[in-house]
């Protein structure tokens, strides 16, 4: 069990939510790098290249939306908490 700033839910709940980012940054990463490689053996495949295309697109949106996630849950958590 991960506990945060001194055993209160505060510092669990910014620790949770800070490997949760981790985690999907981390995730994003592996599914770039995944499109990259679709997108060079590819072959000249038109298919294969939407393909390609679309798994890089969805990671970087992926990742945006996380990021915006997790920016609008530490301004509401830091509004809640003063």
């Amino acid at each position: 069990v991960v506990v945060g700033q001194s055993g209160s839910v505060e510092g669990t709940i910014k620790t949770v939510v800070q490997v949760l980012g981790f985690l999907v940054g981390a995730i994003s990463l592996i599914m770039i790098i995944v499109g990259g490689i679709k997108y060079v053996v590819s072959g000249g495949d038109a298919n294969a290249i939407g393909s390609a295309k679309n798994t890089i697109l969805y990671a970087v949106v992926g990742l945006v939306v996380a990021l915006l996630a997790e920016a609008i849950a530490r301004f509401a958590f830091s509004k809640a908490t003063k």
